[in-house]
């Protein structure tokens, strides 16, 4: 019943009015996230499981990503602030490392390429040499976009 609710409530913010200020970029770039782990000192460390997935769109400060599930490695990973570890693939070079929070998510009607979740995240850091490389990637695409 939550999933119904909040899918009527995204689809009303769609003709009221587009809340995103910034300029996204519509790509499909693939990804893995992980429930991000933070220990305090030694401890048993299993293996992190991971989805894989990909995007929707980006913009500077945010991402849409579609996953096949929302559930892993038990729990629920798209609410309460949870926060998430993502390994971008840009196509040159290793893939970008960010630290991502969920802030909304829906069920999708109908899958696209196997995910049935679309879910909405706010980049919550990433190493210096990361961001400029996520910065430069978007800037150039948008331009092109534009062009």
């Amino acid at each position: 019943m939550p999933e119904l609710v909040r899918s009527v409530v995204s689809r009303f913010q769609v003709y009221f009015s587009d809340r995103r200020q910034l300029p996204r970029l519509r790509v499909r770039l693939q990804f893995t996230v992980a429930l991000h782990r933070v220990t305090k000192g030694l401890s048993f460390r299993r293996r992190p499981q991971f989805l894989k997935g990909h995007t929707r769109d980006l913009c500077v400060n945010g991402l849409a990503m579609l996953v096949p599930q929302v559930h892993l490695d038990g729990r629920h990973f798209a609410t309460d602030g949870r926060e998430l570890e993502l390994q971008l693939e840009i196509g040159n070079g290793e893939p970008i490392a960010i630290l991502v929070v969920p802030n909304r998510y829906e069920r999708l009607d109908e899958a696209e390429l196997g995910c049935n979740y679309l879910i909405g995240a706010q980049i919550v850091s990433m190493d210096e040499r990361d961001r400029i490389r996520y910065d430069s990637f978007l800037n150039e695409r948008l331009e092109n976009q534009a062009a």
